[in-house]
């Protein structure tokens, strides 16, 4: 019980802390600061409040993480393993070749599923010169941790995805302040609706930085929504002085505002440079209770869903028909308007009947090593058996790559 106090209390305070932006206590400063760090920070929170009971609860309550530390007595045995490699038969090696193979795949597998969440379309960015280069570092890594006996590196998923939605800036405060004023000079001056849009599009190019991973189309503002200009046209005629009636800055700036992302890799190297420092702190690192760890891989899990092709697919098996003209209305994927429900509703069965799968082969003690197996099979699933079943364009829109 007290687990799932920890663990719920963890997840529950963590949403609420990525939501702090939006609160109305506290300064900016503080809000955003909450918003950035504040899940980490609820991790210290709930860890010092697992302390609290004291000597009131059994000793082994709650149950809190156990590593041995890579300095220990016997553990340099695992530094010098390169000595006995010599010594290892050669049907040993032979056979190491299949587990090898697997996780290999596997690791591609991750590493590439990582690297397209990170680069979704809505982040407007393109493949930069070095685009596979992490992917062959990544593989010296994982022969050079072989070599001296330590886990490999891996593919960190969710953390790009989570890393590249952190570096976009959807309403930067200054560039919309600016906007703004501009706008509010432009309607002064009496402009149309065209000219009010030429002004502002002027004012946010004197603001732009080059963006070197940024695709040339998304370097200016959103097209005017459809309904604004035929609001506009509605008034008389499309060049009539424009008023807040028509053009509401305060909240029609925020649509015109791209998404923006501020590629650089300083948060990666200190992300890495943390990872290597957890090594010393690994007497800290062991009075997380397991529990706190579980709420914030939750987070985790939930915190990845938005955008989630896949997840939108089920909720939307789960709306009923009367409500479904609601999701055109909001931001939604192509394939709604282009696929019919039927086959969407297939598809989406035929996903999660594969996901289930995959997970329950994991509970099979000796058949979990062929998990990556399975993965291996969706190329070939992909090239000769989705296409007896569902269109060439349907497998297009809901994102499947021709192999």
């Amino acid at each position: 019980m007290f687990a799932l106090v920890l663990t719920f209390g963890l997840l529950l305070t963590a949403l609420k802390s990525r939501k702090a932006r939006s609160w109305r206590y506290g300064t900016g400063w503080l809000r955003g600061f909450i918003a950035d760090y504040g899940v980490p920070l609820m991790v210290l929170v709930w860890t010092a409040i697992s302390y609290i009971p004291g000597n009131n609860v059994p000793r082994g309550i709650p149950r809190r993480l156990f590593s041995p530390n890579p300095w220990s007595s016997g553990a340099y045995s695992n530094w010098t393993v390169i000595k006995q490699m010599m010594d290892v038969p050669p049907l040993y090696i032979v056979g190491a070749f299949i587990p090898a193979t697997m996780i290999a795949v596997l690791y591609y597998f991750d590493h590439s599923v990582a690297s397209q969440l990170a680069q979704q379309k809505e982040f407007n960015l393109k493949k930069p010169p070095s685009y596979h280069y992490d992917l062959l570092l990544l593989g010296f890594l994982v022969i050079l941790c072989g070599l001296i006996g330590i886990p490999p590196s891996n593919g960190v998923i969710p953390q790009s995805p989570m890393h590249t939605k952190s570096l976009a800036t959807l309403k930067h405060q200054l560039l919309r302040n600016k906007l703004v004023s501009t706008a509010r000079k432009s309607m002064g001056k009496n402009s149309n609706l065209g000219q009010l849009y030429r002004s502002m599009q002027e004012a946010y190019n004197e603001m732009q930085t080059p963006l070197v991973y940024q695709l040339p189309s998304s370097l200016g503002l959103k097209e005017l929504k459809e309904s604004t200009v035929q609001l506009a046209s509605s008034t008389g005629y499309i060049d009539a002085p424009v008023d807040e009636t028509v053009f509401d800055v305060d909240k029609d700036i925020d649509d015109l505002l791209p998404v923006e992302v501020k590629e650089q890799r300083l948060s990666n190297l200190l992300q890495a440079l943390m990872v290597g420092g957890c090594l010393a702190a690994m007497p800290f690192l062991k009075k997380i209770p397991s529990s706190v760890l579980w709420g914030y891989f939750a987070f985790m899990a939930i915190e990845s869903l938005p955008g989630n092709q896949f997840w939108e697919r089920i909720l939307l098996l789960f709306t009923a028909p009367s409500r479904r003209y609601k999701v055109l209305e909001e931001y939604h994927a192509t394939f709604i308007e282009t696929v019919p429900f039927k086959t969407i509703a297939t598809f989406t069965l035929f996903q999660t009947a594969y996901l289930l799968v995959c997970f329950g082969i994991t509970w099979i003690p000796i058949a979990g090593l062929l998990f990556p197996m399975l993965i291996m099979l969706l190329v070939p699933v992909r090239q000769y058996a989705l296409p007896k079943f569902f269109k060439g364009a349907h497998l297009q829109d809901f994102g499947c790559c021709s192999i």
